[in-house]
């Protein structure tokens, strides 16, 4: 019987900068958002008691909260923290995908023999979690990937919610249909029309359902992952200068890059996602002929859709990336030829070794106008 386990880490970029300097325990921390046009990126839980949350304009998160704290985002910082506990969850089980920098999918099928119960496993890889990293997460257990999410979310903050098998349907069926990931705002009103207003109905709907949900789905094609791996960061100031923004794009680029190669993934697919001070959000994806797991040719991809849907005198306020259709076999029609490939293979591994070694820090394959000279 398979088993996940969603974790999800509570107040990520707050929780990291209570541990760097202690004496903000128990203070409301929030990041991002310090001169008052820039957005809170993250907010300790002292300060979502005054209604302050991740997204919220940093003008009326300071209106909220006065006496909050307001720090700038330290971007390596906790990229450093969620390698670290990425490192802590690839001790119980070869199958860990990283789902964003402070949420990750564990698959601890099979590993009874080696660790005991699940439910056993779990809670031990969130006490190591808070013990030795000092950060608080939230998880969820079950025989589904969607619903361990579910649960995961559920559970916040500090929390574990564990679903047998077999109860998966009576846990899921009084919640909301927005509970489910990739249910945004146009799907549930698309829904609710259809007189779909919680999970329950939606499972009457077995064509619904399947599209949906993951109870019934049969053995996955060894090859095929149905996950993305992404990356995105809100800005302190917002951006208008593309320069600028491919700058940042390609920081995006070598994270995901780095997490594709370290789970031995190709992508065929690369989606970037642009949100403009006013909040509106666009995503444009683009298909490859064969997949890639190289940051050049991530970046070239990306920055070729970022370059034809920017809104031109817009400025930016976040900026995503993130790789799908994910394979894990080799390639089919290499972009480039064998010799360009190896040559490839041999650099990007190289990098991935001193950043290992050396933790995260600015080395990287040079972009084309990136490049010195």
């Amino acid at each position: 019987m398979a088993w996940y386990l969603h974790i999800d880490m509570d107040a990520f970029f707050a929780s990291v900068e209570q541990v760097l300097d202690p004496s903000l325990k128990g203070k409301p921390v929030i990041v991002g958002g310090r001169d008052g046009r820039g957005v809170v990126t993250s907010a300790s839980y002292e300060a979502r008691k005054f209604g302050v949350h991740s997204a919220m304009p940093g003008f009326q998160a300071r209106n909220l909260c006065p006496q909050g704290i307001f720090l700038r985002n330290r971007r390596r910082a906790y990229v450093d923290f969620s390698r670290k506990v990425f490192a802590v969850l690839a001790q119980y089980s070869p199958e860990v995908h990283a789902l964003s920098i402070d949420e990750g999918l564990v698959d601890l099928t099979g590993t009874e023999r080696l660790f005991g119960l699940p439910l056993k496993t779990a809670d031990t890889i969130i006490r190591r979690i808070e013990t030795e990293l000092g950060l608080p997460s939230s998880a969820g257990l079950s025989t589904s990937r969607v619903t361990a999410k579910i649960a995961a979310t559920m559970a916040k903050p500090r929390g574990l919610i564990y679903v047998p098998a077999g109860s998966e349907r009576g846990f899921l069926a009084p919640l909301a249909v927005d509970m489910i990931p990739g249910v945004g705002r146009k799907t549930h009103k698309r829904l609710n029309q259809k007189s779909t207003t919680t999970i329950g109905d939606l499972l009457a709907r077995a064509e619904l359902a399947a599209r949906y949900l993951d109870l019934d789905q049969a053995a996955e094609q060894p090859h095929r992952h149905d996950h993305s791996i992404g990356n995105e960061t809100t800005l302190d100031q917002p951006v208008k200068e593309i320069s600028q923004l491919e700058k940042i794009l390609w920081e995006l680029v070598e994270e995901v890059g780095g997490r594709l190669r370290r789970e031995e993934f190709f992508a065929r697919c690369l989606t970037v996602k642009i949100r403009y001070t006013n909040f509106q959000t666009i995503t444009r994806s683009r298909t490859l002929p064969s997949p890639t797991c190289f940051d050049k040719e991530i970046f070239e991809t990306v920055s070729a859709l970022l370059r034809e849907n920017i809104s031109r005198g817009k400025a930016v306020r976040l900026l995503g990336v993130s790789a799908s259709a994910l394979q894990s076999s080799g390639w089919q029609e290499p972009l480039l030829n064998r010799d360009q490939r190896k040559s490839f293979e041999r650099l990007y591994k190289g990098i991935d070794d001193l950043r290992r070694k050396y933790g995260e820090a600015p080395i990287g394959a040079a972009t084309p106008r990136h490049r010195a000279g």
